[in-house]
């Protein structure tokens, strides 16, 4: 039984479950398949009242320092840390301090491979580690590095000054995979997109739309404070919307359980994704499972699989009320999630993964 340590800078809390909900649910796969898996989720410390103005910290605080969750072990050292790309080589100072802590956490347990998700400011952390017990050193990249940390040229640098020890780079969409050839040879590049986690009985096929109602259950699929799903487009895609006679009842995701996640995708007729950048996402996937279509900005792997009329090309409200009509216009058999995106084959190509050394 190989032991896989996961190191993340996000994972689920207790009152905000959909924190890195993508990190457990990839945990949980692997363990399926027979793997020892542990994880380690780095927290910052932050201000007494922090959390009130950012509701993505919710929770953080009282957090304990050792979980068990899912039958997993899960380990929060706390660290120093600016946020987002201020004072790179500093905030990655400050995280190797937790190493010590670490190597005390897991003991005797000596980890066969180190799967860092992310890159900054954790990147000297998983290969201090991989480095002790000599075993492979791979990071899956999720968006916001490549999106927005290598902009700024030390963290840029970093990576490629710790090219040679990363065993290979995994990405969850096609523009990150040529990034990635960047800092490291074709053959570490790989893509491996995050996996739908909910149950067969959840799922709903998508029904025919009645046009002759013109009323429509629209979800946001996001918390409006994060400034990168850009809540604004979808106020204003709203608003033109209701100036062409449409009745409009809305919902956003808050900081929802899994369960009231899935309750709110199986409501809505329609999700509306307006970020500037994504990953995957990983929730166009989940929403179709659920039964309603998507649209959605040129975002992440969106205009790779989503029907071409329901992906908008710019960040117009305009733009995007046609591609909402289009959608609920199209032909339900072409709402399908790609077999690509099913556990089977996520979980087949992380075990090639690990079997490359």
């Amino acid at each position: 039984m190989q032991k896989i340590l996961i190191i993340s800078n996000v994972f689920p809390f207790d009152k905000n479950q959909s924190r890195g909900c993508y990190i457990l649910a990839q945990a949980k796969l692997l363990m399926s398949a027979g793997y020892d898996v542990k994880i380690v989720n780095p927290l910052p410390l932050i201000p007494p009242l922090f959390s009130k103005l950012n509701k993505n910290f919710k929770g953080l605080r009282k957090l304990k320092k050792y979980r068990t969750v899912e039958n997993i072990d899960v380990f929060h050292p706390r660290y120093l840390s600016f946020p987002g790309t201020i004072f790179p080589n500093i905030n990655q100072s400050f995280a190797k301090r937790m190493i010590s802590q670490i190597y005390e956490w897991v003991q005797e347990w000596n980890p066969d491979i180190i799967h860092l998700h992310s890159v900054h400011p954790l990147l000297k952390v998983g290969e201090a580690i991989s480095k002790k017990f000599g075993v492979p050193f791979f990071i899956t990249v999720h968006g916001w590095d490549f999106d927005v940390g290598i902009n700024n040229k030390k963290i840029h640098h970093s990576i490629i000054k710790n090219s040679q020890n990363i065993s290979g780079i995994c990405v969850v969409n096609n523009h990150h995979l040529d990034i990635a050839k960047k800092f490291v040879e074709d053959k570490k590049t790989h893509y491996i997109p995050c996996h739908v986690d909910i149950n067969i009985k959840e799922r709903r096929g998508i029904k025919k739309f009645d046009w002759e109602i013109k009323t429509l259950k629209i979800l946001f699929p996001a918390n409006p404070s994060r400034k990168e799903k850009n809540y604004s487009l979808f106020k204003n895609t709203i608003n033109e919307l209701k100036k062409n006679g449409w009745e409009i009842e809305m919902d956003y995701l808050k900081n929802d359980s899994r369960e009231k996640t899935i309750q709110k995708f199986q409501w809505a007729d329609l999700v509306l994704l307006t970020s500037k950048r994504e990953g995957g996402p990983l929730v166009t996937k989940e929403a179709i499972f659920c039964g309603a279509r998507v649209v959605s900005t040129s975002v992440g792997d969106s205009s790779s699989w989503l029907p071409s009329n329901s992906v908008s090309k710019d960040f117009s409200s305009q733009t995007l009320v046609k591609s909402i009509e289009n959608a609920l216009k199209n032909n339900i058999n072409v709402w399908n999630v790609p077999k690509h995106f099913e556990k089977e084959n996520v979980l087949k190509k992380l075990i090639e993964l690990y079997q490359i050394n």
